[in-house]
């Protein structure tokens, strides 16, 4: 059985998966399987890079929605805060 590589293009973290380097979040390419050390987009088998590409958008449009998500629920906090905030003050300009 082959054992695929994966390395990050900018820091050079290794793994055996497909993902995002937990070091940098970019993503992780595929070394090509041929022994050149080059990554897979730049060697052999077009068409398996094309589909590694395919999941490798899918990776970052699921990362970006997590990512929108948690700033979307962050901005809901800061606003009930400032809402509660504000209340506060009109009550202590009644007094």
């Amino acid at each position: 059985m082959i054992e695929e590589k994966y390395v990050c293009p900018f820091c050079g973290f290794e793994s055996n998966g497909a993902g995002l380097c937990p070091t940098c979040d970019k993503n992780l390419e595929k070394v090509c399987s041929c022994g050149s050390g080059k990554f897979s987009v730049e060697c052999c088998n077009p068409e398996a890079t094309l589909e590694e590409k395919k999941a490798e958008e899918l990776i970052k449009a699921e990362v970006t929605g997590e990512t929108l998500q948690e700033l979307a629920k962050e901005d809901e906090l800061k606003q009930k805060e400032e809402d509660e905030l504000a209340k506060v003050e009109e009550v202590k300009e009644e007094d």
